[in-house]
Protein backbone atom coordinates (compact mmCIF):
# COMPACT_ATOMS: atom_id res chain seq x y z
CA UNK A 1 0.00 0.00 0.00
CA UNK A 2 1.39 3.55 -0.81
CA UNK A 3 2.57 5.73 2.09
CA UNK A 4 0.96 9.02 1.38
CA UNK A 5 -1.60 10.09 3.96
CA UNK A 6 -4.35 10.53 1.59
CA UNK A 7 -3.93 6.63 1.29
CA UNK A 8 -5.42 6.80 5.44
CA UNK A 9 -8.49 8.45 4.26
CA UNK A 10 -9.25 6.41 1.00
CA UNK A 11 -8.52 2.91 2.50
CA UNK A 12 -6.26 -0.11 1.09
CA UNK A 13 -8.01 -0.05 -2.36
CA UNK A 14 -6.58 3.00 -3.68
CA UNK A 15 -3.48 2.29 -5.26
CA UNK A 16 -2.56 5.36 -7.21
CA UNK A 17 -4.15 9.04 -7.65
CA UNK A 18 -2.68 12.14 -9.52
CA UNK A 19 -3.62 15.63 -7.47
CA UNK A 20 -3.53 18.74 -8.97
CA UNK A 21 -3.23 22.02 -6.94
CA UNK A 22 -4.32 25.71 -7.31
CA UNK A 23 -3.99 28.19 -4.45
CA UNK A 24 -5.38 31.70 -4.88
CA UNK A 25 -4.39 35.14 -3.19
CA UNK A 26 -7.42 34.94 -0.61
CA UNK A 27 -6.73 31.50 0.45
CA UNK A 28 -9.22 30.00 -1.54
CA UNK A 29 -8.24 26.43 -2.98
CA UNK A 30 -9.04 24.08 -5.56
CA UNK A 31 -7.88 20.70 -5.74
CA UNK A 32 -8.43 17.88 -8.67
CA UNK A 33 -8.26 14.35 -8.11
CA UNK A 34 -7.65 11.57 -10.46
CA UNK A 35 -7.98 8.13 -9.57
CA UNK A 36 -5.87 5.87 -11.27
CA UNK A 37 -5.95 2.14 -9.55
CA UNK A 38 -8.87 1.93 -9.21
CA UNK A 39 -9.97 3.96 -12.03
CA UNK A 40 -13.15 6.27 -11.46
CA UNK A 41 -16.16 4.85 -12.58
CA UNK A 42 -19.08 7.08 -13.91
CA UNK A 43 -22.45 7.37 -12.15
CA UNK A 44 -25.15 4.60 -13.13
CA UNK A 45 -27.48 6.89 -14.23
CA UNK A 46 -27.29 10.12 -16.83
CA UNK A 47 -30.86 11.63 -16.05
CA UNK A 48 -30.65 14.71 -13.85
CA UNK A 49 -31.09 13.56 -10.44
CA UNK A 50 -31.88 16.03 -7.92
CA UNK A 51 -32.17 14.30 -4.61
CA UNK A 52 -28.58 12.52 -5.32
CA UNK A 53 -25.21 13.65 -3.59
CA UNK A 54 -23.01 15.14 -7.10
CA UNK A 55 -19.81 16.22 -5.62
CA UNK A 56 -17.21 14.39 -5.01
CA UNK A 57 -15.78 16.69 -1.55
CA UNK A 58 -15.24 20.05 -0.35
CA UNK A 59 -13.05 21.47 1.65
CA UNK A 60 -13.06 23.85 5.28
CA UNK A 61 -10.55 25.13 7.24
CA UNK A 62 -11.10 24.85 11.44
CA UNK A 63 -8.94 25.25 14.18
CA UNK A 64 -10.06 21.66 15.79
CA UNK A 65 -10.68 19.30 13.13
CA UNK A 66 -11.31 16.44 15.88
CA UNK A 67 -14.21 19.20 17.46
CA UNK A 68 -15.48 19.94 14.00
CA UNK A 69 -15.53 16.56 13.07
CA UNK A 70 -17.50 15.45 16.66
CA UNK A 71 -19.78 18.13 15.90
CA UNK A 72 -21.07 16.70 13.00
CA UNK A 73 -21.09 13.24 14.34
CA UNK A 74 -23.28 14.65 16.53
CA UNK A 75 -24.78 15.70 14.27
CA UNK A 76 -25.82 12.85 11.93
CA UNK A 77 -22.48 12.51 10.16
CA UNK A 78 -19.50 9.95 10.28
CA UNK A 79 -16.19 10.22 9.97
CA UNK A 80 -14.20 8.93 6.92
CA UNK A 81 -11.53 6.86 7.33
CA UNK A 82 -8.20 8.61 10.09
CA UNK A 83 -7.53 11.89 11.00
CA UNK A 84 -4.00 12.26 9.68
CA UNK A 85 -1.30 14.66 9.87
CA UNK A 86 -0.10 16.53 7.06
CA UNK A 87 3.03 18.71 7.19
CA UNK A 88 4.76 19.31 10.21
CA UNK A 89 1.73 19.16 12.53
CA UNK A 90 -1.58 20.22 10.57
CA UNK A 91 -4.42 17.67 10.24
CA UNK A 92 -7.05 16.42 8.46
CA UNK A 93 -10.06 14.33 8.01
CA UNK A 94 -13.25 13.59 6.11
CA UNK A 95 -16.47 13.39 7.50
CA UNK A 96 -19.83 13.26 5.81
CA UNK A 97 -22.97 15.25 6.81
CA UNK A 98 -25.98 13.40 7.25
CA UNK A 99 -27.02 13.46 3.90
CA UNK A 100 -23.95 11.51 2.14
CA UNK A 101 -21.94 14.95 1.09
CA UNK A 102 -18.39 14.87 2.18
CA UNK A 103 -16.28 17.80 3.83
CA UNK A 104 -12.65 17.52 4.13
CA UNK A 105 -11.33 19.47 7.28
CA UNK A 106 -7.85 21.09 7.72
CA UNK A 107 -6.67 22.65 10.47
CA UNK A 108 -4.73 25.10 8.48
CA UNK A 109 -5.19 27.39 5.12
CA UNK A 110 -4.58 26.05 1.69
CA UNK A 111 -1.81 27.55 1.17
CA UNK A 112 0.04 26.66 4.53
CA UNK A 113 -1.16 23.11 3.53
CA UNK A 114 1.28 23.26 0.20
CA UNK A 115 3.79 25.48 1.07
CA UNK A 116 7.22 24.86 0.92
CA UNK A 117 6.47 21.20 -0.08
CA UNK A 118 9.36 19.35 -1.91
CA UNK A 119 8.19 17.24 -4.46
Amino acid sequence: MPDGPIFNIYGNKLQKVKVAFLGTGNSVGFEVFEFIDPPHEPKQSSEFEYFRSGFFHIAVTAPDVEEACKRAVENGGKQIGETVTVGDDERTLYVSDPWGNVVEVLSCSFEALLANREG
